[in-house]
C-alpha cells in the first residue's frame, strides 16, 4: 500500500520556508531536512550514498541521542529505510548548521490512514480518546515513516509506536487508564514512549509493570528512575527535572 508523501505534516516547523537562522532546541524522534549537500558521517560508504540521496529527495532524518564524542556542532541522526532496503537503520551526523528546517514526527489522527485498512478504526478511537484527555499523540516507527514518505515500512506484526506528550491540563488517570486498556489489544499491538518534558521520555508499557525502576531516555543519555516517581511526574504541576 502507498500513500502520497507529506515531507510537511503534523507541525508548522516542518513546512517549507528560508532556512532557520537557529535551529530551536532538538529532542529524539524530531525530524530534521538537511541541505542536499550536507557532509553526511556513516560508518560505511554505501550508506552515506543512500542518506545523500534521502536527503536530495527532500525527506527527513530523526534526531538520535547524542554520542559521548559527538563535537557540539555534530548532529546524530537516525535513517529507518523501508522493506525494499531491508528496514535496516542507518546511524549518521550531520552538521548542525547543514539543517533547513525540523519538525515533528505525524499525529496519529493523520497516520492512521497511512495503517492497513483494518487497523484505522481502532487507531482513530483511540487518537479521538487520548486527545480527550488532553494528550498529543504521535506516532514514529514503521507507521509514522510509511505516512511520511509513501514507502511500505509496516507488516502485520508491526507494532504501532505512539508518542504521548500530556498537556499541562492532562487527565493523567484517565491517559493511564486509556493506555492501560490499549496495551492489552494485540490488533495492532501498541508500544512506543510518554513525555515526562521536553527531552525525558520513558517506555509507557513500563508504567504498568512490576519493576521498581524504568528507563527514563533523553537526548543526552538514559538513567534508571524509580517507577513510583515516574508516575508522580505524570500528574499536572509537578516539574520533571
Amino acid at each position: 500500500m502507498r500513500h502520497a508523501f507529506h515531507p510537511w505534516s503534523g507541525s508548522p516547523a516542518a513546512r517549507p520556508g528560508p532556512a532557520a537562522t537557529a535551529l530551536p532546541r532538538l529532542a529524539r524522534h524530531d525530524l530534521v531536512w538537511l541541505d542536499p549537500a550536507a557532509s553526511l558521517r556513516t560508518e560505511r560508504e554505501a550508506d552515506r550514498a543512500l542518506a545523500a540521496a534521502w536527503a536530495c529527495a527532500g525527506r527527513p532524518f530523526v534526531v538520535r541521542r547524542e554520542e559521548a564524542a559527538s563535537a557540539p556542532d555534530t548532529l546524530p541522526l537516525g535513517l529507518p529505510l523501508p522493506s525494499r532496503l531491508d528496514r535496516r537503520r542507518i546511524a549518521l551526523a550531520a552538521r548542525r548548521d547543514e539543517v533547513r528546517r525540523s519538525g515533528h514526527m505525524p499525529l496519529l489522527t493523520e497516520a492512521c490512514e497511512a495503517a492497513f485498512s483494518g487497523w484505522r478504526r481502532p487507531l482513530r478511537r483511540l487518537a479521538a480518546q487520548l486527545t480527550e484527555s488532553g494528550a498529543s499523540v504521535r506516532v514514529y516507527g514503521s507507521l509514522g515513516w510509511q505516512y511520511l514518505t509513501g514507502e511500505a515500512y509496516l507488516h502485520p506484526a508491526s507494532d504501532i509506536d505512539l508518542l504521548i506528550e500530556p498537556g499541562e491540563e492532562a487527565d493523567t488517570e484517565r491517559l493511564l487508564a486509556l493506555l492501560s486498556e490499549a496495551r492489552a489489544g494485540d490488533c495492532p499491538r501498541l508500544d512506543g514512549e510518554i513525555a515526562l518534558a521536553s527531552d525525558r521520555m520513558v517506555a509507557w508499557r513500563e508504567l504498568f509493570t512490576a519493576t521498581p525502576e524504568v528507563l527514563v531516555r533523553g537526548l543526552d543519555g538514559v538513567a534508571l528512575v524509580p517507577r513510583e516517581a515516574v508516575r508522580r511526574l505524570l500528574r499536572p504541576g509537578v516539574a520533571a527535572c
